[in-house]
């Protein structure tokens, strides 16, 4: 995994970011509080990406941001404030882009901007102007988000080297060139690549609105007019490289869909228009054999005839009909699905056909431990927790019983890592998840990584002494895996540090986090390999 170096004094800032930073943990995170120990921090590891902050205790004139930069790491300053003087000062700097820090949320920015470099990694692009300034000066606006690029003068060239390299995912083009302008080159990019797949700024110093008009209509995807300032011209890169990116997780969701979920679509007849791979895999045909024959195709003889009456007479009264079907394969074998049918309407609100949806159960099951389990571990991951939390709160609430979060990290894992390496620690969390795993069996509860070393539990109790019994079953269990761990002064073997919250009542996920939290920082505070409690009688 790489590593990303956060230089922040501020502690509220700094834990909004390591938290952001661990919802898709994409990076090892490193903190530095202070100038001298980000020199420390940049002497010992190569860093993918830092996200700093201007001012520093010990150097309060930005010299962080030249440090980082002349380590040759791409950097995402933060500033509490930006007046004129300053934003020319920074602008002329190499940095991927600045924050203002005015609120959590702008922070979210630039865990965006450090996420988007992951995309931008060598990504292929394609400038084209004939003026070299302007080569020169475009090229170093996108030389922070470390484009592989490639320059052309004419739009002839740019056409050519598309071919040399299909690859090229993003065009900023000049409108004035010679012989072929940059729309006369969006129209002949646009014949074989579609504005999604191959996003096209161009930029121009007219300002005539007409122009601006057919470049939309050409196909670019948006437009600049010269002179624009560098942060206009980062945020445009961002929102597209960005739409892009969302773009193909939709192309690989919508191909998932295709290869996992049986689906169809007919006519008001129920003659079959559409099918999805996942339709033909479990039933046995091709959708050529399906595409224009009756769905009763895959009817079982062991299905009831009421069934389909029901199924017939609900959809053609415009209503939904759900339930479960046996449906026979092509060689005779059988399968069975759950299956959801929706009426499709015309404007005039005639019926012109049905979609169905179905999932076999050993295929739903699989797609939805795909989707709420870390990879790693085979926990529950931070997302399926978040979805889960109401649930849980509310059976609680019901049985009148409380609701017990358990949070827990482990004790200096990044020493750890920083002596034993990522792999062991990667072994180290993997076999706390096995640990969990048993635990969590015992007390009937919901095991999760929240991301990067911290773990969780939650589950239902009826006292103070049950919850606390599995939280030391917990702790003890970490210790007992007896890993060796020379740097921890709490023991010479791994071990967490535990806060344990209990709600009666109805609970807020957002509560019960923040006092967890709290209480998992006064263990670590207290010695560390220890549980600290409260409970909320309200």
């Amino acid at each position: 995994m790489k590593k990303l170096l956060l230089v922040e004094d501020s502690k509220l800032f700094a834990k909004a970011l390591k938290r952001q930073l661990a919802e898709n943990n994409l990076y090892d995170v490193y903190h530095a509080d202070c100038y001298a120990e980000a020199v420390r921090l940049l002497n010992e590891h190569d860093f993918f990406v830092a996200i700093t902050d201007l001012v520093l205790p010990d150097a309060c004139r930005g010299e962080i941001v030249h440090t980082v930069i002349g380590k040759g790491v791409p950097t995402i300053p933060l500033t509490s404030s930006m007046n004129e003087a300053m934003q020319q000062q920074i602008s002329v700097l190499p940095i991927v882009d600045y924050v203002v820090k005015s609120g959590i949320s702008d922070l979210y920015y630039a865990v965006r901007l450090a996420e988007l470099l992951l995309i931008t990694d060598h990504m292929q692009v394609l400038i084209v102007d004939d003026s070299r300034s302007s080569l020169s000066s475009i090229g170093a606006l996108l030389q922070p988000l470390i484009f592989n690029i490639h320059t052309a003068a004419s739009g002839e060239e740019a056409l050519e080297l598309l071919k040399a390299h299909p690859e090229i995912s993003f065009i900023v083009t000049d409108y004035e060139m010679p012989e072929m302008n940059g729309l006369d080159l969006v129209r002949e990019v646009r014949r074989t690549r579609d504005a999604l797949e191959l996003p096209i700024i161009a930029v121009t110093a007219h300002r005539d609105p007409v122009l601006g008009a057919s470049f939309l209509k050409t196909g670019v995807n948006d437009f600049l007019i010269k002179p624009f300032s560098r942060e206009e011209f980062i945020s445009r890169i961002v929102t597209l490289i960005s739409s892009r990116e969302r773009f193909k997780q939709i192309d690989r969701y919508a191909e998932t869909i295709d290869n996992y979920v049986i689906s169809s679509s007919t006519d008001e007849n129920g003659i079959i228009r559409s099918v999805s791979k996942a339709f033909c895999d479990i039933s046995g045909y091709s959708r050529e054999e399906l595409i224009g024959k009756n769905h009763n195709i895959v009817r079982h003889p062991d299905m009831p005839n009421e069934i389909y009456d029901d199924l017939w007479q609900t959809i053609k009264s415009g209503q939904a009909w759900s339930g479960e079907i046996k449906n026979s394969k092509r060689d005779g074998g059988f399968y069975w699905v759950d299956v959801n049918i929706d009426p499709k309407f015309d404007q005039q609100g005639n019926i012109t056909g049905y979609t169905a949806v179905r999932q076999d159960i050993t295929s739903k099951k699989h797609i939805e431990e795909l989707s709420v389990t870390d990879p790693m571990t085979g926990l529950y991951n931070r997302r399926h927790f978040n979805r889960q939390f109401d649930q849980s709160s509310q059976q609680a609430f019901e049985a009148q019983q409380q609701l017990a979060f358990l949070i827990f990290d482990v004790d200096k894992f990044k020493q750890y890592n920083d002596n034993y390496g990522h792999q062991a620690g990667d072994e180290v969390l993997t076999s706390i998840g096995n640990a969990m795993k048993t635990i969590a069996k015992k007390h009937a509860a919901f095991a999760y990584r929240l991301g990067g070393e911290e773990f969780a539990l939650l589950f239902t109790c009826t006292d103070m002494k049950q919850a606390t019994q599995c939280a030391e079953d917990m702790r003890q269990a970490i210790e007992q895996l007896g890993i060796p761990h020379d740097y921890n002064e709490a023991a010479k073997v791994v071990t967490a540090s535990f806060g344990l919250y209990l709600s009666s009542g109805s609970s807020e996920l957002e509560t019960c986090y923040q006092k967890g939290d709290e209480l998992l920082y006064q263990a670590k505070e207290g010695g560390r390999n220890r549980v600290i409690c409260e409970q909320n009688n309200s």
